[in-house]
């Protein structure tokens, strides 16, 4: 191979190299020094533009003062560093290549493990659900699975005059019960006093409103977001029989007024608030 076939070579191996200024100064002299001479590498490189060769004042790592321009026996030293420098650029793309890999298999496990998670949530909180707004369906409540025993409802509805309203709805799964239970009765004056007697004697009463808007008693209040609890409305010989577990306000069928004053904000009461209760736990927390 002729000496000047071995500087084109050179010059066309480390050409983008020396423009990036990852050559070393001996080779951007020799690069440049070539260019000026050969046409056939000013084609090669500058196809479509009218050539200006480089000069060293010009070069991303411009030769020191006084070196001498290389001489032709120096070419293997060359062609080394010109392999060394087409390793470099392969062990920069397969190290490119392996960070994306990495992030991308890693992004890839995240998602399948937030799947996971999500799926099994799904499964955990699913539930079976009970509705009815039937009275004929009234102390059906088998599928319950809480705490409550619903002391504060009536045993049947034979001493009502009349069911103004009945809603029940019970939702299920292995970690979360929810309920929605609301019975509006209307009494005639006797059956209102004789019901009214019941209640007092069996459940806490709330005497001054502090916990209700209306006069109320109740056998669960504020315990693990549970209340249950009796509104008796005397003037209308109404009373309406109310048990909640984890609904929220915007699930609620009934009117709002008849709700504990704090609803919903039982993680922080206020200092008037009422103690946690539960009639159907000893020890009353």
């Amino acid at each position: 191979m002729k000496q000047s076939d071995i500087l084109c070579s050179i010059t066309t191996i480390l050409y983008s190299s020396y423009q990036e200024g990852l050559t070393s100064p001996a080779s951007a002299e020799l690069i440049e020094t070539h260019l000026q001479k050969c046409p056939n590498c000013q084609k090669l490189l500058f196809p479509a533009a009218d050539f200006a060769a480089p000069s060293p004042a010009d070069s991303a790592a411009p030769s020191p003062a006084g070196s001498a321009a290389p001489y032709a026996d120096d070419s293997a030293a060359y062609m080394a560093e010109a392999s060394y420098l087409k390793h470099y650029r392969r062990l920069f793309l397969a190290s490119t290549l392996g960070v994306f890999s990495g992030i991308l298999l890693f992004a890839l496990l995240l998602a399948n493990v937030s799947f996971g998670i999500r799926h099994f949530f799904n499964l955990a909180t699913k539930q079976h659900t009970v509705r009815t707004d039937s009275p004929d369906d009234y102390r059906q409540w088998e599928d319950y699975a809480g705490i409550s025993e619903f002391a504060i409802f009536p045993e049947d509805l034979s001493g009502c005059k009349s069911v103004n309203e009945y809603h029940y709805r019970c939702g299920n799964s292995p970690i979360l019960t929810t309920l929605q239970l609301y019975l509006d009765c209307q009494y005639t004056p006797e059956g209102y006093e004789t019901e009214k007697q019941r209640l007092l004697k069996d459940a806490r009463t709330d005497t001054d409103n502090a916990f209700f808007a209306q006069p109320a008693c109740y056998t669960m209040l504020f315990s693990d977001t549970a209340c249950e609890y009796a509104i008796l409305l005397e003037e209308e010989q109404r009373i309406l029989y109310i048990s909640l577990e984890n609904i929220s306000r915007d699930e609620i069928v009934f009117d709002e007024i008849y709700l504990p004053l704090d609803y919903g904000n039982f993680g922080s009461p206020p200092e008037n608030q009422a103690q946690p209760y539960c009639q159907y736990q000893d020890d009353n927390h």
